[in-house]
């Protein structure tokens, strides 16, 4: 019987050899290896082979990969942890008769078995799943790790399918795939499935990485199964060998370096930056510092929750008024104040609680779901009083006189006060301030708060709680904000004050109400608690339509006007003719806030340098209401990009509105609405747009042109549970007259990082379109926080397409409802909740 792995060839016999002691060895821990190289065409491989490795999962990688005359430009994004992609962009000298090629590309590569003891990574890939087929080519690959080695060995076809080949075995069962197309003739930015696996001969191709003692250098070899018969052909390209070996090496754990020889006859070498957009890049960030916690004596958080239920009691004129807390000790110890704190701020329906030994009582009003609220109590008893051991719950008001027992399961946190502090000084040892009138303490929050460098909208303290309506322009998540905010008023508060309204406002409207129980948040802070063990002590509420506090401090502050002076960017990618097009400009941003949900926007630019073609035409069949870039560029190099009147306002709790009308970008003048439905725990929203646009002059000024159009969409938005991706699905009219939809899928991190791609369809047919096929890109959304030593709510914004043609175009903006109110949306807020308890 023949050998499985048996060849005509000694390179074959390698490769065969290598992964039959790959699959038999025992593997050592994969967090031992360094790190992973990346290949010329910037995927996780050795030096122009792939491999079946993947990046860390989310990672961020940019390469530039140079092979004699080639040069490939790439973006790669472990987008799930089985799942790579890689846009790609090339420079391919002399082939198919021209001076220099440039293709664009996009590569997948998806892990079907993860290395065990017993079984190597197994991945399958394709190089070209978009372009036009010049660099086509399809693999399974399996990588094993033996002591310090990493060995490798593939399956090809396409252009991996020319050395060591065998007859393609899909071609036994379907004899269509026998047969592969010719390709790179065409527009490419289509899915050729007939290409796929196809061809009549399957390569072999392997490779071994050694990471070294020496920390952070590998030594590479691989074995090639491609030709470059393109390449050679042209004469720019001689492939001597299949053999190509080299060194890499890591510097500051980002960036690493790999060179060496290939295919007998040239250098080459790899530059790659990789980053993690899961964590930010600099722990620690420059501004003020956290406001320390004050945390008042036990008895002072029970009479203010004696205050707030008084205030909050129904009136039965039958009966005379009685505390709602009875706590029959004559000298209440600090355990039983926590405990009886606790329940009444952070758990529903409690009117009453009784300790008595190691049995607690509770007198509540049951909801529809007793044994929810049971379980709530049982939780906050085993965390704060270790020593009980039965909790009975009734409604005393119930002639029936049923008691529910509830099971308790202790908790490994416990509520412990210092009994022998003195009356100034807190639990957490703290000491706590004198209290001021109420008139001072207003005036101490309003500094501190400021001094957060948080903006103070509107502010009522009232005995028993307060109500503070802050803009925060300075932190990336809304939730630091209130988090700050909160320390501010557990310190600054009268000691009476039991309940926290925080509230945020965007664009003159009330958006998110953070409502928190303050002995909660102390005992959080005693205890080194979280949000979430907080439960409903703390309630991330929609805001009441009506917000007198609010209207009536803002009667003598409007209007504002807010503006700045700042650096602009504007890119251009991939054109065969300049691959790499930038402006740097000077942009002038003023607002004027007529009224709290009124304002008036503008933008002026001033070129500072450019090197865009201003010479290149469109030969688009469709109207021109993108490809005409350059004549902006060329006639509106300095110019108007923005002077609009916008309205926002909240329909209901969970529908927001905008209207806007002027010139609301660059190249559209018009005036329309928006319109989103944002529910509170739902991972749907659905929005509609709808404007009625003039295509403006060239100039950027306030003309416009005859070319007009009704566009609009519905919008389906989904949050989705898994890995933090999520999907949108817009229908609707385009700017040039065309019906379809887009499909957008991103995965966005807690970091706020969010990388992702989209398709727009449209009845315009391909050929039509043009080049590219259909209208398609990248998704690239970068807090500014995420990467600098300071706090910003700034971000980069990025919308990468491989051509920028007319069909499928929408107006800047149409959708920007969803993405203004994403701050303060919940699912945002989740992630990002025990922010409040530690800013």
């Amino acid at each position: 019987m023949r050998a499985p792995c048996k060849g005509r060839r000694s390179g074959l016999a390698v490769v065969c050899l290598t992964l039959l002691l790959g699959i038999l060895a025992n593997p050592a821990d994969a967090s031992e290896i360094p790190y992973d190289t990346r290949t010329t065409y910037g995927e996780v491989g050795i030096l122009d082979m792939p491999s079946a490795r993947m990046a860390p999962d989310g990672q961020i990688s940019a390469t530039a990969g140079f092979l004699n005359t080639s040069q490939r430009y790439s973006i790669a994004f472990q987008f799930l942890p089985w799942l790579e992609g890689s846009f790609r962009y090339s420079r391919v000298a002399h082939v198919r008769g021209v001076v220099a090629l440039y293709d664009r590309s996009f590569s997948l590569k998806m892990r079907l078995f993860q290395e065990t003891a017993d079984f190597p990574d197994v991945s399958m890939g394709i190089r070209d799943l978009l372009g036009t087929g010049l660099y086509g080519a399809e693999y399974f690959v399996a990588t094993k790790r033996i002591d310090d080695f990493d060995v490798t060995a593939g399956l090809g076809w396409g252009r991996l399918s020319d050395v060591d080949t065998f007859p393609n075995p899909f071609g036994l069962i379907f004899p269509s795939f026998k047969t592969r197309k010719f390709a790179g003739t065409g527009t490419g930015g289509t899915v050729d499935f007939g290409q796929f696996f196809h061809g009549p001969s399957m390569g072999v191709f392997g490779g071994v990485v050694w990471h070294t003692p020496i920390e952070n250098l590998n030594l590479l070899i691989d074995y090639s199964s491609d030709k470059y018969k393109e390449e050679a052909a042209g004469g720019a390209f001689k492939v001597r060998m299949p053999v190509n070996i080299g060194a890499s090496y890591r510097f500051l754990d980002a960036i690493t370096l790999t060179a060496g020889w290939f295919y007998g006859s040239s250098y080459g070498a790899v530059l790659n930056v990789a980053t993690d957009p899961t964590t930010n890049i600099s722990p620690q960030r420059l501004g003020p510092d956290v406001p320390t916690p004050v945390i008042r004596q036990p008895k002072q958080q029970v009479d203010a929750l004696g205050l707030l239920i008084a205030r909050n009691r129904p009136i039965d004129p039958r009966t005379p008024a009685k505390a709602w807390i009875t706590l029959h000790v004559p000298q209440p110890d600090p355990d039983t104040l926590a405990l009886t704190s606790a329940l009444v701020s952070e758990a529903a329906g409690v009117r009453d609680v009784n300790v008595m030994g190691h049995t607690v009582l509770i007198d509540a009003v049951l909801g529809r779901a007793p044994n929810q609220q049971c379980d709530r109590y049982a939780e906050i008893v085993s965390a704060l009083a270790p020593k009980v051991q039965t909790l009975a719950v009734s409604n005393l008001s119930d002639a029936s006189g049923k008691v529910q027992v509830c099971s308790i399961a202790h908790s490994r946190l416990a509520y412990t006060a210092d009994n022998t502090s003195p009356e100034n000084v807190s639990p957490g040892g703290t000491a706590v301030p004198a209290a001021l009138p109420p008139q001072d303490a207003a005036k101490k929050i309003r500094d501190d708060v400021r001094a957060q460098q948080i903006g103070v909208e509107a502010l009522s303290v009232e005995p028993e709680m307060v109500w503070l309506y802050f803009s925060n322009g300075h932190y990336f998540s809304e939730a630091e904000a209130a988090g700050r905010i909160a320390r501010v008023l557990m310190a600054d508060a009268p000691p009476s004050v039991e309940v926290f309204h925080i509230v945020s406002v965007r664009n003159g409207t009330a958006s998110r109400d953070f409502e928190i129980a303050r002995s909660a948040l102390e005992r959080a802070t005693v205890t080194y608690g979280t949000t979430k063990e907080l439960g409903p002590a703390v309630a991330l509420n929609a805001p009441p339509l009506a917000n007198p506090v609010l209207d009536r401090a803002w009667e003598d502050t409007y209007p504002r006007l807010h503006w700045d002076i700042g650096p602009g960017l504007r890119e251009g990618f991939f054109d065969p003719q300049k691959p790499f097009q930038i402006q740097v400009l000077a942009a002038l941003n003023a607002q004027l806030d007529v009224l709290p949900s009124l304002s008036l926007e503008g933008r002026v630019e001033a070129d500072i340098y450019n090197n865009y073609d201003l010479n290149q035409l469109s030969n688009s069949q469709l109207p021109h209401v993108r490809s005409d870039i350059a004549l902006y560029l060329k006639h509106g190099i300095n110019g108007i990009a923005k002077l609009d009147a916008s309205y926002h306002t909240r329909l209901t709790p969970n529908i927001y509105f905008e209207a806007r009308a002027g010139y609301l970008e660059s190249m559209f003048a018009g005036g329309g609405f928006q319109v989103l439905w944002r529910p509170d725990d739902e991972r749907f929203s659905l929005g509609v747009d709808l404007y009625q646009v003039w295509q403006r002059d060239f100039d950027r000024l306030f003309g416009v042109q005859n070319y007009h159009v009704l566009t609009g969409h519905a919008s389906v938005y989904y949050e989705s549970p898994w890995y933090g991706l999520n999907f949108a699905v817009h229908v609707g009219r385009y700017l040039a007259g065309d019906y379809g939809g887009t499909i957008e899928v991103t995965r966005r991190f807690e970091t706020g990082v969010e990388i992702g791609a989209f398709a727009t369809f449209t009845n315009v047919p391909f050929a039509k379109f043009g080049e590219g096929s259909f209208d398609k890109g990248i998704i690239v959304h970068i807090p500014l926080e995420w990467a600098l030593p300071f706090y910003t709510r700034s971000s980069y914004d990025l919308h990468l397409r491989s051509l920028t043609r007319d069909g499928g175009q929408r107006l800047d903006d149409d959708d920007r409802l969803f993405e203004e109110t994403r701050p303060t949306s919940y699912g945002e807020l989740n992630g990002h909740i025990d922010e409040i308890t530690a800013p």
